[in-house]
């Protein structure tokens, strides 16, 4: 999806489920667009050069990256998925909430600290984008502010970051998170809410609070 900076973050996918000390969080945006359902990086990047970054490297031999219409890259199985199943985790940078504005916002540009210019120019060298479109909030607990992870960075993420929209019953995976696990960072992950077929494109429900009303959802 084509996403025009706005300076909010509208969380999607927000159900808070409860296992334990695990809570399913919600992906967020600090920029929007016309909501043809693919995430406006994946889009650019397939455009460009190719590139043979760790994301796309991470894509394991029963999947695959394909050009969807309308939408950019997506990722496609070449395997039956039963249901239940995690497919993948959700990795990238982890910001706090307020490492997460000083970059993202113009509205907190006057804020940013040398860090965070240098966290700028190393995505402009490396030719990626800073769109805000990746992020996932993790919730703490006892706590007001989240922490996320932020995916678009294609060298610090993994395969699961071009995963495109869909609205039930075409979308197949939801995201799980804890919000600090094992190496004691956050971790987010995709199950498989039904079986997934051989050639389908393995996609998720954004939910409604994304989307603007001038969006066209499929």
């Amino acid at each position: 999806m084509k996403m025009s900076f706005l300076t909010r973050t509208i969380a999607f996918l927000a159900v808070a489920i409860s296992l334990s000390s695990t809570t399913v969080s919600a992906f967020s945006a600090v920029s929007f667009g016309n909501g043809n359902g693919s995430n406006s990086a994946s889009s650019q990047a397939s455009t460009g050069p190719e590139m043979n970054t760790p994301a796309r490297q991470s894509l394991p031999d029963h999947l695959r990256l394909e050009e969807i219409p309308g939408k950019g890259l997506g990722v496609i199985t070449n395997v039956k998925i039963p249901a239940g199943q995690v497919v993948g985790d959700y990795k990238g940078e982890v910001m706090t909430e307020e490492e997460k504005d000083r970059r993202y916002l113009d509205s907190c540009a006057h804020l940013r600290q040398p860090v965070d210019e240098l966290w700028r120019q190393s995505r402009i060298d490396r030719g990626q984008t800073m769109t805000g479109t990746y992020l996932y909030g993790v919730h703490v607990p006892n706590k007001s502010s989240q922490i996320f992870v932020d995916a678009e960075d294609e060298y610090c993420s993994l395969w699961t970051r071009f995963l495109n929209h869909a609205s039930p019953p075409a979308s197949n995976v939801n995201p799980k998170s804890l919000h600090q696990g094992i190496d004691g960072n956050p971790r987010v992950w995709f199950v498989s809410i039904r079986d997934i077929e051989i050639g389908e494109e393995i996609c998720f429900d954004y939910g409604d609070d994304y989307w603007l009303p001038e969006d066209n959802v499929v």
